[in-house]
């Protein structure tokens, strides 16, 4: 006897596309392979895509490259895209109104959503971790990740769409297959062809 919980496009493996080879974020090419991988996964897509990207001047740097490429599809944490838009965002403004977007045909993960030492509370929560001799960033930060990332997918899970992780840390990371784990179901997509 096989029982399936949850709706259909719950259970439905989504196309996810990992390059080989990718830098790390804190590398200083990293912004060009996050630009030049957006804008081959942006080209010729007729619907939405999202490109998420916590660091915030990271983020602006990005959308203003790709809108020069672009133009007015390419918006900066705006409701209104086009019809093939581009939302370059946070992951807290994407998980805040994703619902007041039409559905997304794709969702770049440029960085991994990883909690940021910048916020006092992230920090503090740390520095307790510390003094206890704990192991912080598996203790705190990668659950606080693993924990996001299924709020993050369902939209994309639910239009059907696929998801590109930039991000270099998911392939040379130990880590990095627990991350994946949490995208199951999924189906790798090798290569990028044209519709």
């Amino acid at each position: 006897l096989a029982v399936k919980l949850g709706n259909r496009s719950d259970q439905d493996p989504i196309p996810l596309f990992i390059p080989l080879r990718q830098p790390m974020p804190n590398t200083a090419f990293f912004s060009d392979h996050l630009l030049d991988h957006s804008r081959r996964l942006i080209l010729g897509r007729a619907g939405i895509s999202i490109v998420v990207v916590d660091d915030n001047q990271l983020r602006k740097s990005l959308a203003t490259q790709l809108a020069a490429e672009f133009g007015s599809r390419v918006v900066h944490e705006s409701t209104a895209p086009e019809t093939n838009g581009v939302v370059c965002c946070s992951c807290s403004w994407w998980l805040d109104n994703y619902q007041k977007l039409p559905a997304p045909e794709q969702l770049i993960l440029g960085i991994l959503p990883i909690p940021s030492l910048e916020s006092p509370l992230i920090a503090a929560r740390v520095k307790s971790l510390k003094r206890q001799g704990k192991d912080w960033f598996r203790d705190l930060l990668l659950p606080e990740l693993i924990d996001t990332i299924p709020y993050i997918v369902e939209p994309i899970r639910k239009s059907q769409g696929r998801i590109a992780i930039l991000d270099g840390r998911v392939r040379s990371r130990s880590w990095g297959k627990i991350v994946l784990h949490t995208f199951e179901p999924w189906t790798p997509l090798n290569r990028l062809l044209p519709d």
